[in-house]
């Protein structure tokens, strides 16, 4: 032990004789205790600094380096814990055997076992707790302190690693609330119509290369198929079928955006219902934008951050901003069916696809009618097959005509599609697809990232509670937020799943949608007709109407709103250099936000909230690990306060029997005693660690000195009063001869 240690160094350095000197065994001193009270104060000092970095976030930076030397100060903190807790050990069993009722013999070489946790379930801590020579009081309090210091022995030194070694995670850095200059039914409408387009959208020239048109970066869904068809080499794409890429990059005024767009099994299942569809997702290009630019602010702000005790953040390996609520985007799904048209007079009936995103529970399964289409499908009455045939365009072409159902029977369609398939102009008979879409705005978490100060694209992932069954399809026990798009659209379960998810449908009018397939000047024909040109090499023509439809419904819906913008005054303050740079250490605090604005004027705006967090080394109370071993070091810190505590009050110290030597000595200096009988090769019964034991003042034969000895068994209230140790007196003396040598040397 390192009591031990420092007491034999000091011996070494003061006396090399072979007798020793007499010596005070208890002090009644306050100033004596409380100095020899300060073993406790290196490892509860360094307890309390650890738990005082990790309860505060104290953030390191991106790198540290030799991280090995923190284990080696974890470690060498453990060694001072554990002498801390060894001399508390000792103060209590010095006081029971010296000045108490004494102890069980198996306790009275508790403190040389406290980094010992074997010794909870040796014969010695057993025999101890079962003594019947002693109270049942002072045998809880005798369980209680070693118990408790053998525990807190075993685990400061791993609490006291867990909490010095830094941890690498995503940290707090700062939280603001955004305003958007629109309203939350204009930003997200359930019904969409061409107020809602911008009035530079509505020339046809214009409109198609406009970022805020619905029809903008119509080019991605192109380079989506066009990518899908070049992503095996020719000689293999025999082998499987078509391929598609997750996703595909979209551009928005300020930001970097994500189309997912996929062919997915059927949403409904059973016989009947389209055996594939289509889904697709982007995230809102009016919040991608504000999220961008406000982490962009961020970036710059964190250069002004002078928030105490904290490393800089300008040493991150990664930021992230995030919206966790109160943010939707779209989500939509395409489902189509092959029907012909006899030409202009054919006079049946029209019928369309059931909703593919309903669940059937919300489907009038009555009113199916499966001799019209390959699946189950409602019939239409508000235009005909003539009407149909007749609509404009030139019949080589891939034509897109929409039209508007009503929720009944189609309950959750947001719009139907007629895709014409291109014929001969000398050919009446019209091959066309039968489509219906759905569409609907889906609660998201949307996040970014600011690598090296720069942003990164805009991604999301869906977040919401309760599926069709009762469960949650789209959890995923990876948190991995760069494969969001993925996750949230896991089909079988079904991402679309309506009343389910999105929460909120929308309906299209045809007006609206007559903007997603403006003319494409470039090539003299349409948006729609350039990318069914596209087709998924080795897949039906109706796959590619799925996805065209599914990503231009989504494309468009996550543009409304595009022309507003972030608002608000951010917080600065003044360098010492005079310039003006943002409050970065106000941001960093997260105690209010950083844009300033007029509550009135926003009383209708849209208010998000956005929290950064930085990837780097830091110290945190996140998880259970930390938490626990902060649990631990208050446990060891409560202790040793308490001892210091008991040392300053009652002022009673001693240094005796800190070592196996010494306890040995005193034992060898002692009177035998029967109760030990046949001991000498080990003990095999409990009874033996049930004596109990004190130490007690002996007169020497020889003069007035006294020495002490061990004494097992009970002993008389006149003798213990007699025998007891007195504070501040000199112990030690012994005889040279025993009686029995006296004797044989007077009569030789």
């Amino acid at each position: 032990m390192i009591i031990s240690g420092l007491r034999s160094l000091q011996y070494l350095t003061v006396g090399k004789g072979y007798i020793e000197p007499t010596k005070i065994a208890i002090r009644k001193s306050r100033k004596t205790s409380l100095l020899r009270s300060f073993i406790h104060l290196v490892p509860l000092c360094v307890a309390l600094w650890e738990i005082t970095l990790n309860w505060n976030t104290y953030y390191v930076g991106a790198t540290i380096w030799n991280l090995a030397y923190y284990q080696f100060g974890a470690k060498i903190h453990e060694m001072t814990a554990q002498a801390s807790l060894a001399a508390i050990v000792f103060s209590y069993v010095r006081y029971e055997v010296l000045l108490g009722q004494g102890l069980p013999f198996g306790a009275l070489f508790s403190g040389l076992q406290v980094s010992q946790a074997s010794y909870l379930w040796s014969m010695e801590y057993w025999g101890s707790l079962c003594s019947e020579h002693l109270p049942l009081r002072r045998r809880i309090s005798i369980a209680g302190v070693i118990t408790i210091a053998i525990i807190l022995a075993a685990t400061v030194g791993p609490s006291s690693a867990i909490l010095l070694i830094p941890r690498l995670d995503y940290w707090p850095a700062g939280s603001t609330d955004i305003w958007l200059n629109i309203s939350s039914q204009d930003l997200w409408p359930d019904r969409t119509d061409s107020s809602l387009i911008p009035a530079t959208c509505q020339s046809p020239e214009l409109f198609s290369v406009k970022t805020i048109c619905p029809s903008s970066e119509w080019q991605a869904i192109q380079t989506f198929l066009d990518f899908a068809n070049d992503l095996l080499p020719l000689s293999y794409q025999s082998l499987i079928p078509p391929i598609t890429p997750v996703s595909i990059e979209v551009i928005g005024n300020h930001s970097l955006r994500r189309l997912w767009v996929t062919r997915v099994s059927a949403v409904n299942p059973g016989p009947g219902y389209d055996g594939i569809t289509a889904v697709g997702t982007s995230q809102h290009a009016a919040v991608s934008d504000a999220l961008t630019s406000t982490a962009s602010l961020w970036s710059w702000a964190s250069i002004n951050v002078t928030t105490r005790g904290h490393g800089s953040l300008l040493g991150q390996l990664d930021a992230v901003h995030s919206i966790t609520k109160d943010y939707f985007q779209p989500y939509t799904i395409a489902s189509c069916q092959y029907d012909v048209i006899q030409g202009p007079n054919d006079d049946r009936p029209v019928a369309f696809p059931v909703p593919p995103g309903s669940t059937v529970q919300m489907l009038n399964v009555t009113a199916f009618d499966d001799s019209l289409l390959a699946s189950h499908a409602f019939e239409y009455a508000g235009i005909s097959r003539s009407e149909i045939h007749n609509t404009p365009g030139p019949p080589g072409d891939s034509r897109l005509r929409w039209v508007e159902l009503p929720q009944n029977p189609f309950n959750g369609t947001a719009i139907g599609a007629v895709v014409f398939l291109p014929r001969s102009a000398s050919n009446l008979t019209q091959e066309v697809l039968m489509c219906n879409v759905g569409a609907g705005w889906g609660a998201s978490k949307l996040n970014t990232s600011t690598t090296s100060g720069g942003p990164a694209s805009v991604l999301s992932r869906v977040s919401t509670t309760m599926g069709a069954n009762g469960t949650d399809p789209y959890s995923r026990k990876s948190t991995d937020i760069s494969d969001a798009e993925s996750s949230a659209l896991t089909i079988g379960g079904g991402y679309f799943a309506l009343p389910f998810f999105p929460q909120r449908p929308i309906t299209i009018t045809e007006d609206w949608a007559t903007y997603l397939n403006p003319p494409n000047p470039d090539e003299n024909t349409t948006i729609f007709n350039s990318l069914m040109l596209s087709n998924l090499t080795g897949a039906e023509i109706s796959i590619t109407a799925r996805i065209v439809l599914a990503g231009l419904v989504a494309n468009g819906l996550s543009r409304i709103g595009s022309t507003s913008e972030i608002q608000g005054t951010p917080r600065t303050v003044t360098n010492p250099d005079g310039s003006v740079g943002l409050d970065g250490s106000y941001w960093f605090s997260g105690k209010g936000d950083m844009f300033e604005v007029d509550p009135a004027q926003s009383k209708d705006w849209v208010k998000l909230h956005v929290s950064s967090t930085v990837e780097g080394y830091a110290y945190n109370t996140r998880g259970t690990a930390p938490k626990t071993a902060i649990f631990f070091m208050l446990a060891y810190c409560i202790v040793a306060i308490a001892h210091i505590i008991y040392a300053g009050v009652s002022g009673i110290s001693s240094t005796c029997w800190d070592s196996i030597a010494e306890v040995t000595a005193l034992a060898i200096n002692s009177n035998p005693t029967t109760a030990l009988r046949n001991t000498c090769a080990g003990i095999t019964e409990l009874n033996i660690f049930k004596l109990p034991v004190r130490v007690l003042a002996k007169k020497d034969i020889e003069g007035d000195g006294e020495h002490l000895e061990l004494v097992f068994g009970r002993v008389d209230e006149k003798t213990i009063e007699q025998e007891t140790i007195r504070p501040d007196r000199v112990y030690g003396t012994m005889p040279l001869l025993t009686p029995q040598e006296k004797f044989l040397r007077k009569i030789s």
